[in-house]
């Protein structure tokens, strides 16, 4: 322990010895070092950099956040897909999970009628029929079910890769829409492009 502290001590001693004493301005000033060669360039960046800015508020205002559009696919499946505007493929995960899901409960009724038969029945034979039918609605709701758990595991995996392509194309429609104009209406007032 007491080797880790001395080692530790001396480490900071050589970076406190090491660190620069005085503030050197005329590094700091030297605009040169990012590409500009006057105050024009400067100014040239300064706009550039305030038109992406705007660019990003659009698209903030525009995409859908990744987590809230999974936390809706994982409460009810579809419900991301739909967020995003791809309304076939969330109809389509909403509709194979509510089937799914209708299916297995339909065979587990099923299940339960012919059990609750099995358990009233008191010929051999009827046992045995109603036992069998049992087992097989139950094999059929549980299949539904797995086939209902699979679609809800794909649909988590299918909304994040929706989300990122919609809002992929939601910033190719801001820099396509709001890039290519000569003339733009902004807060500030008219804006030419050249």
């Amino acid at each position: 322990m007491r080797k880790f502290i001395l080692v530790f001590l001396l480490l900071f001693l050589i970076v406190v010895l090491a660190a620069q004493t005085q503030f050197d301005i005329s590094t700091f000033a030297d605009t040169t070092k990012y590409g500009w060669q006057d105050w024009r360039d400067r100014l040239r960046y300064r706009e550039d950099l305030i038109h992406r800015q705007q660019l990003l508020q659009i698209y903030e205002m525009q995409s859908n956040a990744l987590r809230p559009t999974v936390l809706k696919s994982i409460v009810v499946p579809g419900w991301g897909q739909l967020a995003c505007k791809d309304n076939l493929k969330g109809s389509v995960i909403l509709g194979t999970e509510v089937l799914s899901l209708g299916a297995s409960l339909y065979f587990y009724d099923k299940s339960n009628y012919y059990y609750n038969k099995y358990m009233q029945a008191t010929q051999i034979e009827q046992i045995e029929d109603y036992y069998d039918q049992a087992q097989d609605q139950r094999f059929y709701s549980i299949l539904f079910m797995g086939l209902g758990g699979i679609i809800w595991a794909y649909n988590i995996f299918d909304v994040i890769q929706t989300t990122e392509d919609y809002n992929a194309q939601v910033w190719q429609e801001i820099i396509e829409k709001y890039s290519q104009k000569t003339v733009t209406l902004t807060a500030g007032g008219i804006r030419l492009q050249f």
